[in-house]
């Protein structure tokens, strides 16, 4: 009995596990300047002191006044201490909401 040698490309078997849609391509190359809130899903906040945050869409859209007497030097303070933030955008919302806009545009041409 022989034994038979094949071939494994690992590369192109990882490209067909993670392969990102024509969407998420596009929405990556857009340069952000306003979010609307609707489409956060998350927002995560790490500090230099090592602190992290984490917060949720709703959490932005019903927010929870902590100090009725912030000043904005106060906040100014707040965002030097902010070492990275990051925003995770619900993509599949976002996806069918420009889908619904862009068939109700174009109609039958799509």
């Amino acid at each position: 009995m022989s034994k038979k040698i094949t071939s494994f490309n690992i590369d192109k078997a990882i490209g067909r596990i993670a392969k990102p849609s024509v969407f998420d391509r596009i929405v990556k190359e857009i340069d952000a300047k306003e979010i609307p809130v609707k489409y956060i899903e998350s927002i995560f906040v790490q500090y230099y002191d090592g602190n992290t945050v984490e917060l949720s869409g709703s959490q932005l859209t019903h927010p929870i006044p902590l100090n009725k007497d912030m000043k904005w030097e106060n906040m100014e303070d707040s965002f030097k201490k902010m070492r990275d933030v990051k925003i995770f955008i619900n993509t599949e919302q976002l996806e069918k909401d420009i889908n619904e806009l862009v068939e109700g545009l174009l109609g039958s041409y799509c």
